[in-house]
């Protein structure tokens, strides 16, 4: 019973309910016997009845139903949505680890294999885990209940019922193994479905940027979602006509089983062995026991389908935890690499052996060619990732002996790729510091220069921003990161490209802004526009993963290399014009 032994895994808080589930299940199923005492006394009393022996068929009966009702709506009281508190609970707590994972676990699965995970699979445990669990059990209990009334009648009775038994849990096991390879092409061709699907929807605004007349071409495009959808389908509807033709051997293996036992209990009358009460109550509990054993045949599905759903959620969020030091103070915000080296497959090296030191209250500029690692060096420096070998130290201490919470509350960060949350745009900035007032994010937005284009928006600073901050432009999203890395106020500030979506009119501006925030902070900015270079105290060339220049822009302008290189490609880019 794998899925028995995942489920108590999970339970957490809700074990004893969950094992209380399980009893009551049995203690349900336990009425059979009840049912056999009165069909006993029913033909023993045919000849003779009175209404003393009416009264007491009915009281059997009556306790039957009653003890029935009980264990039933207890069973339900305490397990039916057991499974929902335990899913909540994963839920949550997947939720934590995944805000403390390292970036190269977002990197190894994919968005929708995480997507699947979160929607799909934990839905169908929610909704069907409580289901195989009672299936499964029901069927146990009341063949082992079925065992109990047949040997109580009869000893070959209750072989031959045995015998039954072993064939009808063969054919169980041979439906298990079955769905097994079933549903293991559906999470495959599930996760086909998802990846398709989110390269269908991205891929959106590029196809609408091309003016493509020839729908077969759009076509082609959408030919793997199209694919895939297929693959599922067909796995699905493989899947159920495999499963009918087991699910017909079952029905007939289980309605052959109440046939023979009638047949046998009535040759066994015949012969003298058992008296007509007891072939007639064998011939009428049989039909009815051996038919609550059909519900055996959805639990040979569920109880593959949800171990297989279980495994897929251990292995897409089996997250690793990024270890935790235990420094709570940061002396001062000195950045020292030594001899830092880091890939990301850890087979292509993205950084090679790379060593120099960012002093606090500096302004330090990283250029280089793209992929040459200046954006890994910023997820090192936030322990995004960490390094293979080597150290990097801030304050005289490794970062990894600091708490993550520590050392992320030192620095502020403006990526790139901005993302916003589907949130107000005052609860977007306020993000970086839940305590700040609404004055507060009015300042930190003015100096980011985005307080004019948000007050000219319907709601000012309580308009909702759409998914990922989709109803904004680039600039102004890109604003909107500088302006909650500013109320931030940490004292080291990481800035990739932050400028690279703004505006040229609005850039000096903004520049200005982050002027005035670093002083007597750490910046570090990898930049390409040669206003920010200039700015730089400190400039660190970057090429193939290896530090090949350092220096200040005057410096490094006159010496042939790289930098130089880059300036004069930047100079003639800026004097263009069309």
């Amino acid at each position: 019973m794998k899925f028995i032994k995942l489920s108590f895994k999970l339970a957490g808080q809700y074990k004893n309910r969950l094992k209380a589930g399980i009893i009551l299940i049995f203690l349900q199923n336990a009425s059979v016997l009840f049912g056999f005492v009165a069909l006993f006394l029913s033909f023993s009393w045919m000849k003779e009845t009175s209404n003393r022996h009416i009264l007491m068929i009915f009281g059997v009966l009556f306790i039957s139903f009653l003890f029935n009702f009980l264990t039933g709506w207890a069973k339900s009281g305490f397990s039916d949505g057991v499974f929902f508190g335990i899913f909540k609970d994963y839920r949550l707590t997947v939720g934590e680890k995944l805000k403390k994972a390292p970036m190269g676990y977002f990197a190894e699965q994919s968005l929708s294999r995480i997507m699947a995970a979160f929607t799909n699979v934990m839905k169908s445990l929610e909704n069907y885990s409580s289901m195989s669990i009672d299936f499964a059990f029901s069927g146990i209990s009341i063949s082992f209940f079925l065992l109990i009334g047949m040997f109580g009648i009869n000893v070959k009775i209750g072989i031959l019922t045995l015998i039954c038994l072993i064939l009808i849990w063969i054919c169980v096991l041979l439906m298990v193994n079955q769905s097994k390879k079933e549903v293991s092409r559906e999470h495959a061709a599930i996760t086909k479905v998802n990846d398709a699907l989110i390269d269908s929807i991205c891929g959106v605004p590029v196809l609408r940027s091309f003016p493509l007349v020839d729908a077969g071409v759009v076509e082609e495009i959408h030919s793997n979602l199209k694919n895939s959808s297929e693959e599922l389908r067909l796995s699905q509807v493989h899947f159920e006509i495999v499963f009918v033709i087991y699910s017909r051997i079952f029905t007939t293996i289980i309605n052959l089983s109440s046939l023979f036992v009638t047949l046998f209990s009535c040759y066994l009358y015949t012969k003298g062995e058992v008296l007509l009460p007891q072939a007639l109550t064998v011939s009428a509990a049989g039909f009815m026991l051996f038919g609550g054993l059909k519900q055996l045949e959805n639990a040979a599905i569920l109880m593959v389908k949800n171990p297989a759903n279980m495994q897929y959620l251990d292995e897409v969020l089996d997250i690793p935890e990024i270890s935790d030091g235990a420094l709570e103070v940061m002396e001062n915000q000195d950045i020292v690499f030594e001899n830092v080296s880091f890939s990301y497959d850890k087979r292509n090296s993205v950084l090679k052996n790379i060593s120099f030191t960012i002093p606090q209250g500096s302004k330090t500029a990283i250029v280089g060619p793209s992929g040459s690692g200046k954006t890994t060096i910023i997820n090192l420096i936030s322990r995004f990732y960490d390094v293979d070998s080597g150290e990097i130290s801030l304050g005289g201490k490794d970062i990894r002996d600091y708490k993550v919470e520590t050392l992320l509350k030192n620095l502020s960060l403006v990526f790139q790729d901005v993302y916003l949350f589907q949130d107000t745009i005052e609860n977007n900035i306020r993000f970086a510091n839940p305590k700040a007032s609404h004055e507060e994010i009015v300042e930190a937005a003015k100096k980011a220069h985005c307080h004019e284009f948000i007050m000219e928006l319907p709601d000012g600073y309580k308009t909702m921003v759409g998914e990922g901050g989709s109803s904004l432009s680039g600039g102004e999203k890109q604003r909107v990161s500088i302006a909650r890395a500013l109320l931030k106020n940490a004292p080291v500030i990481l800035l990739d490209e932050a400028t690279s979506s703004v505006d040229p009119e609005n850039e000096s501006e903004i520049l200005a802004a982050i002027e005035e925030l670093s002083k007597g902070h750490t910046v570090i900015s990898i930049a390409h526009r040669l206003s920010t270079v200039r700015r730089a105290d400190r400039i660190l060339v970057i090429d193939n993963g290896k530090l090949v220049q350092e220096g200040k822009h005057e410096d490094l302008i006159n010496d042939e290399g790289i930098y130089s290189a880059f300036i004069k490609a930047r100079e003639r880019a800026a004097n263009w014009k069309l």
